[in-house]
């Protein structure tokens, strides 16, 4: 094995990211570029150039020419779990990520899996992906939740579906070094099957809590007629899986207890008649996308200088971005997403046209969002209520006012008295202007999105001021606060 293409100097980085490469010139630039437009910097690449044939050698020695963060390692032809071995031999980081060199990942990929370890105190973290094939991707995930489960439950879910990729590759998770260090946990270089599913665990039962991040930030090229693909017969998956069902029933057995294994036996032996599998892209799911609309994307012409718009543009794109993540984590759509983030922000109540205007969005295309957030139950929809104090003025029957009263407590959800009281609450948060027709609040918002948008927002302006020090950034904000201060008067004029 030779050694590394250069010494770097003794640095733990926040993550090391393994990427084994055998023959794959074809796609490894895009792999490359990838990683190290991870929106952190603290990172180290390792790559572990297995025999290559075809060029990829040169690839990767140029990467690390361009880029100090870049690794490499030459070896003979030995195979993906040798090469994996060889960079977890050298890995330095806190945490371990591993990319296919014909895939790649999305821009925040590390940042989201090490912040989502790190607030959550969780050992691993497990991510949904993008199953992409020829223009089309499509979102996969298994586990619905958004919380840390113990192994326990991990051996639950996976029981379900244990063939299933989201559990037995090995791309789709953050490790802790120190976890697989402590326990000398490596690839078996003697197995061509399920070596990544038997890591991963072998990594399971040393774990105190996993965390199921539900984003795709893993983008997994499905090669058509690949070699496993191809020995798929029941014939060839029953003598595989006969060679690792041992440390299959042994997971179970130590995560378990006694009387769990005993009565889940039958299910774990299912284990043998199920086939690995990633279930090809569907054009017409929802989760199927034309590759390139799965993710909110800014468009720059080559060439184009700087103007005045572009900074707005870009730090627009930029919130979207991070927001998207957020859309992803809670099932939602990008458009419902912006609706409740502005009603978070704007103190949880708006009208329509308020949202209309400041998204941009005609009210015959909005509509249709807002009726399916009110469905869910993230948003309640209610009267004009000047309109309805104005009916109750208008009429002398005391059992009328009382019914109109009666339904206007029980759709603002404001309590016996609070009809009275609900022109003061909208104009409390509305401003003294004129109510809207429509008065659009928040209702069971999960706390957990509140907090997630709040991040969101902070992702935001970090990446947006990456590079501006504390005094520039002060000065910054005082700038914007002047800028809103004076756009604000002149549109004042208008009211």
């Amino acid at each position: 094995m030779d050694e590394m293409t250069s010494e770097k100097a003794e640095h733990v980085p926040q993550v090391s990211i393994i990427v084994p490469v055998y023959n794959a010139a074809a796609h490894l630039k895009r792999c490359i570029s990838s990683i190290l437009a991870q929106d952190i910097d603290d990172l180290e690449l390792i790559l572990v150039d297995d025999g290559s044939t075809d060029g990829s050698a040169g690839l990767c020695d140029e990467a690390a020419r361009r880029d100090a963060r870049v690794r490499v390692i030459h070896q003979q032809n030995l195979g993906v779990s040798v090469a994996r071995n060889a960079a977890l031999d050298v890995a330095r980081g806190t945490y371990l990520q591993f990319v296919d060199a014909d895939d790649w990942l999305s821009a925040e990929a590390s940042r989201l899996m090490v912040r989502a370890a790190e607030r959550t105190g969780s050992d691993m973290v497990v991510t949904d992906f993008f199953r992409v094939v020829d223009k089309l991707a499509s979102r996969k995930g298994d586990i619905d939740l958004d919380r840390p489960i113990t192994p326990e439950e991990y051996a639950d879910f996976m029981i379900e579906n244990p063939a299933d990729y989201y559990y037995g590759v090995i791309w789709n998770k953050l490790f802790r070094r120190d976890v697989v260090e402590e326990h000398r946990l490596r690839m078996d270089p003697e197995l061509s099957w399920c070596e990544d599913f038997i890591f991963n665990m072998e990594y399971i039962v040393h774990t105190r809590l996993i965390y199921p991040l539900r984003v795709p930030v893993y983008y997994y090229v499905k090669t058509k007629g690949s070699l496993i693909e191809k020995s798929l017969t029941m014939g060839n998956i029953v003598r595989m899986k006969l060679s690792v069902i041992e440390y299959y029933d042994d997971f179970f057995r130590r995560v378990y207890d006694e009387a769990d294994y005993e009565a889940r036996r039958s299910e774990i032996r299912g284990f043998l008649f199920t086939y690995s599998h990633d279930d090809a892209v569907i054009g017409v799911l929802p989760s199927t996308k034309k590759l390139g609309r799965e993710r909110v994307r800014a468009i720059v012409t080559p060439g184009t200088t700087r103007h005045p718009l572009s900074a707005s543009y870009f730090a627009q794109k930029v919130w979207l971005r991070t927001l998207q993540t957020v859309a992803d984590q809670f099932d939602l759509e990008l458009r419902e997403a912006q609706v409740l983030a502005y009603l978070h922000f704007a103190g949880g109540m708006a009208g329509m046209g308020e949202l209309v205007d400041f998204l941009g969005i005609p009210t015959v295309t909005l509509a249709p969002t807002i009726a399916g957030l009110a469905a869910k139950q993230l948003i309640k929809v209610g009267p004009n209520v000047e309109a309805v104090l104005d009916r109750i003025a208008e009429t002398d029957d005391e059992g009328k006012v009382s019914q109109i009263l009666r339904s206007l407590s029980d759709k603002l959800e404001l309590g016996p008295k609070g009809a009275h009281s609900a022109q003061a609450k909208l104009r409390e948060s509305l401003g003294p202007e004129d109510v809207p027709l429509a008065s659009i609040r928040l209702y069971k918002l999960p706390a957990t999105f509140a907090e997630a948008i709040g991040r969101a927002a902070e992702d935001a302006r970090k990446l947006c001021l990456k590079g501006i020090d504390d005094d520039g950034a002060a000065q910054l904000d005082g700038l914007v606060a002047q800028l809103e201060d004076n756009a604000q008067r002149l549109f004042g004029e208008d009211r």
